[in-house]
Order: structure tokens, then C-alpha cells, then sequence
């Protein structure tokens, strides 16, 4: 009976020696990736909770966005896929002894990053972009708009302004009140047209 209970004892403790010295691992299932016009959206499903304290993430100079889960595995051939937006130039996976870590080489950087749940198992992780690269598009964008909205091109304009207004003086100037007045009110409407197309030009 004594031997037993030493026996007992002894494999009760080789377990719980076993457990500390390796705990537990949460399994990953499924990683989705998601592009977003703000940023790239990626959501981790589990089998069970994985704390905020044991997730981390981080920009590489190399343009390489990392984000490690400590105290999960996941098997990396079955979760890798060859499916991922376009602005995701690589993707790896990398299982430690310890952590999974998710690679991500992304054609823009992040700025900034947070880590939520949509439900207990569910992890998802918002990777927004830097406020350079909006600036950027902003400096694009808006001399071309400026573009669209300048109205008639101005060597068009100064061309049209000047042939009507040659056009109205002469008129004026020669002899033969009906070809005058003809040639006057051409050289007006030229000018008036050249007007109104201008200002319509620029508010469309």
C-alpha cells in the first residue's frame, strides 16, 4: 500500500513537473488576411483564449510588419496560403519553441496596430497605414483635380479673347454699315461663348 502511494505520488509529481516545463500550447485555425483602404485587417481564430500579454507586433525597416503570439502553434504549411491582397507583397509564418509569428511584407507601412477580440477565440488585429503615405496620396490627387477644374486651357483662351476682339474692332472700323455690324457681333459672341464656356469648364 505504501509502495503505491509512493508510486502515486511520484508520477502526480512527474506530471505537474511536466506541464510547468511545458505548458499548454493554443492552437491557431485559421488566418484571414483583409485589405482595407486604411490599412490591412488580420483575424487569427483559435481554439481557445490567447492573452492581450502574450501578443506582440512590430514595423521592420526591411518593410516587414511582424506580429508574434506567444504560447501558440499552428501548423504553418496547412495555415499559409497562397490567397492575400496585392498590397501584401510576402507572407511567411514561423513557429518557435515558444511563439507563432506572422510576416508580413506589405508594399506601405504601418503606423499603427491594436489587438481585439470579435469573440473569445477570435483575435483580430488592425494594421493601419502611415499618415505619409495618405499626405502622399493627398499631393496626387489634388493638383489633378485642379487640373479638371481650371476651365478652358489658357493659350485657348487668350487665342479665342484676342481673335473675337480683332474681330469686333474691325468690324467697327470699316466702311459698309451691314458687314460692320456682322462682323462686330461675330467678334462679341466669340468673345461672350469663350465666357460662358470658361465658366461652365469650371464648375463640372
Amino acid at each position: 500500500m505504501q509502495m503505491t502511494m509512493i508510486k502515486y505520488w511520484y508520477l502526480s509529481f512527474h506530471i505537474f513537473f511536466l506541464s510547468m516545463l511545458f505548458p499548454n500550447k493554443i492552437n491557431i485555425e485559421t488566418i484571414e488576411i483583409d485589405s482595407k483602404s486604411n490599412g490591412i485587417i488580420v483575424n487569427v481564430k483559435m481554439d481557445s483564449i490567447l492573452r492581450k500579454n502574450d501578443l506582440t507586433a512590430w514595423q521592420a525597416n526591411s518593410g516587414w510588419f511582424y506580429i508574434t503570439l506567444y504560447k501558440a502553434r499552428g501548423d504553418t504549411l496547412i495555415l499559409k496560403s497562397d490567397g492575400f491582397p496585392r498590397e501584401v507583397i510576402d507572407y511567411q509564418l514561423i513557429q518557435g519553441d515558444e511563439s507563432f509569428q506572422i510576416g508580413l511584407k506589405l508594399r506601405k507601412g504601418i503606423e499603427s496596430h491594436e489587438f481585439s477580440f470579435i469573440d473569445k477565440n477570435t483575435l483580430n488585429i488592425p494594421l493601419r497605414y502611415s499618415t505619409e503615405y495618405f499626405s502622399s496620396l493627398d499631393s496626387i490627387t489634388r493638383p489633378h483635380s485642379q487640373q479638371l477644374n481650371a476651365g478652358i486651357p489658357d493659350g485657348i483662351k487668350k487665342w479665342l479673347y484676342l481673335t473675337g476682339s480683332g474681330v469686333a474692332i474691325s468690324g467697327s472700323a470699316k466702311g459698309g454699315r451691314l458687314r460692320s455690324d456682322t462682323q462686330t457681333q461675330i467678334g462679341i459672341a466669340m468673345i461672350l461663348t469663350t465666357y460662358i464656356i470658361d465658366i461652365l469648364w469650371k464648375i463640372t
